[in-house]
């Protein structure tokens, strides 16, 4: 039986290559948003010394088993060496944007309601996280089109090979002031949450040239990733294009799948956060009937939090 997040806390080849990255996630302390929660404790990772440049490094490792397009199964081995320096200044970026004003956003202060605010005020802080993370995925990429060339992958298995590695991440609340970890938080400590998965899945993606967007929701604090292919399934629409939806916390689920749970797609906000301009959202969400049923405010509004 499919699980996906619904099923645990409700949100719900031997390739060996470096990642030097720096990504960034954000949130801000926003007078009017209660990000309160149980604080969950943090997995420490473990690190070795780079016996050549005397680096600290981070080995982190990944198995899992993936079925092509030929039906052949097999279990793939995938290490990441990642620059302990390089996980501390992503780590410690959204400690400093966990304090950022709307000022400092570029935000208005004042909103007609809180799914308004939760709405814009989010679609900026992962549009940021985005546009900083980008150019540092390119070693990460790189790493998986080794794989591809050496499996000869066609287009269809190149984009569930990557999908299938991030879902098979254990799922895990980061903890902390934003419940959020960074794409490189998440490969370094071995686990993350929705949106957590959904940006790491994101980055990597658009490397490949496969168009996406962000997909959350207010009422039922979760995230999801929207992903423009032809297919099937639950979908919602941003600049005439359909991206389908794509559950990232547990595997297989697949592209255009909706869990029961969270299948009212009026629930559910689309931002294509690679956009490099700030696009104007279209605040529909009350003409649909949702404002009857806000969302308790009792953790932070966001697609990480949980009940």
């Amino acid at each position: 039986m499919r699980s996906g997040c619904i099923k645990r806390t409700f949100f719900g080849c031997s390739t060996i290559f470096f990642l030097m990255i720096i990504l960034l996630v954000i949130s801000s302390e926003l007078p009017d948003i209660d990000f309160s929660f149980t604080e969950t404790e943090r997995k420490e990772y473990q690190i070795e010394v780079d016996g050549i440049t005397n680096d600290k490094i981070i080995n982190s490792s990944f198995s899992w088993r993936f079925v092509d397009n030929n039906l052949k199964t097999r279990k793939y081995d995938l290490n990441f060496k990642l620059l302990e320096k390089d996980v501390k200044l992503a780590m410690q970026y959204i400690d400093k944007l966990a304090a950022m004003s709307f000022l400092d956003l570029g935000l208005e202060r004042n909103y007609p309601n809180p799914i308004t605010e939760a709405r814009i005020v989010w679609a900026e802080l992962y549009r940021r996280i985005y546009s900083y993370s980008s150019p540092q995925i390119k070693s990460v990429y790189e790493g998986f089109n080794k794989i591809f060339k050496e499996e000869k992958f066609d287009s269809r298995d190149k984009v569930y090979f990557v999908i299938t590695f991030v879902q098979n991440i254990p799922y895990d609340r980061p903890g902390g002031v934003l419940d959020l970890f960074p794409p490189l938080g998440t490969l370094a400590y071995r686990y993350g949450d929705c949106d957590s998965k959904a940006l790491l899945l994101y980055v990597i993606l658009e490397k490949m040239g496969v168009d996406c967007a962000m997909l959350w929701s207010y009422k039922y604090k979760h995230a999801m990733l929207g992903i423009n292919l032809s297919g099937r399934g639950d979908y919602l629409t941003a600049n005439g294009k359909k991206y389908y939806f794509l559950e990232t916390t547990y595997p297989e689920w697949s592209i255009g799948d909706l869990p029961p749970e969270f299948n009212n797609t009026r629930f559910w906000f689309i931002e294509e956060i690679d956009s490099k301009k700030r696009q104007q959202i279209n605040i529909n969400y009350e003409r649909n009937g949702n404002e009857e049923r806000e969302p308790e405010r009792d953790n932070k509004p966001t697609p990480s939090g949980s009940n």
